[in-house]
């Protein structure tokens, strides 16, 4: 019997036939018809060693959610969602970029409130871009640098950045 534990509980992996059952030839036909798929098998039952209290539950469970591998992975790379999300995100800075380009030289008073609409938009959506990249870091840095496309996103993104600062301590 063979025993592990596994965040507060106690695992028992208990075998279901022995060494003498499986190397008896009268019992390896007797063995075969009952269990064709497998000649060794393991029963795992969990043993509670403490009660888990609700505090430990509500800890446990922030550290799963948190935990910046698997969520950052699944997130990252799996979810098509966040994928989705990001490529919506390019299209609608284009448009937002493309519109400001066109109002910038506009002195009709009545478009300040929609230069500042879309200069608020294009600054979500940048911060939206920093804090992918810091998720990405955060998943795995050093495959990070790896990647073409996550430096291009890098340098672009810092570009964007090091302008709009640049334009608004200049001008």
């Amino acid at each position: 019997m063979a025993a592990y534990q596994q965040e507060g509980q106690m695992h028992q992996a208990v075998l279901r036939h022995t060494i003498r059952e499986l190397l008896d030839p009268s019992r390896q036909k007797k063995l075969m018809l009952g269990d064709q798929h497998q000649l060794v098998g393991v029963s795992i039952k969990p043993q509670r060693v403490e009660q888990i209290s609700h505090a430990q539950r509500l800890l446990s469970r922030l550290h799963c959610i948190l935990s910046c591998h698997s969520f950052l992975s699944w997130l990252l790379i799996i979810c098509p969602l966040f994928k989705n999300f990001i490529i919506f995100l390019v299209f609608l800075n284009t448009i937002v970029l493309m519109v400001e380009i066109q109002l910038l030289e506009s002195t009709n008073t009545k478009l300040w409130p929609l230069k500042l609409t879309l200069e608020v938009a294009a600054w979500f959506i940048l911060l939206i871009f920093i804090l992918e990249i810091l998720l990405k870091w955060l998943s795995n840095f050093s495959v990070f640098w790896k990647s073409a496309w996550n430096v291009f996103d890098f340098v672009v993104t810092m570009l964007v950045r090091i302008e709009i600062l640049r334009v608004r301590l200049v001008g």
